[in-house]
């Protein structure tokens, strides 16, 4: 019972991370793609979102290499 819930959190940790991970992904190519050579844009992130995007990249990968994603 307790590890069923457990599960369902992680496994919803897990999506989250991997939707953290696309909406970065995202917004820097639109910065790349959107700049110039006349006017580069960089993509500004502020520490509270990088610290959440390494943890995220961290879980996604740890969750890839040790295959603890269980989809029950």
């Amino acid at each position: 019972m307790l590890i069923d819930i457990l599960n369902k959190i992680l496994l919803v940790l897990f999506f989250m991370s991997c939707l953290n991970i696309v909406r970065h992904g995202y917004y820097l190519i639109a910065a790349i793609i959107s700049s110039t050579e006349e006017e580069p844009k960089k993509y500004k992130i502020v520490n509270i979102s990088l610290y959440l995007l390494c943890v995220s990249i961290a879980y996604v990968l740890s969750a890839i290499t040790t295959g603890n994603i269980n989809l029950k």
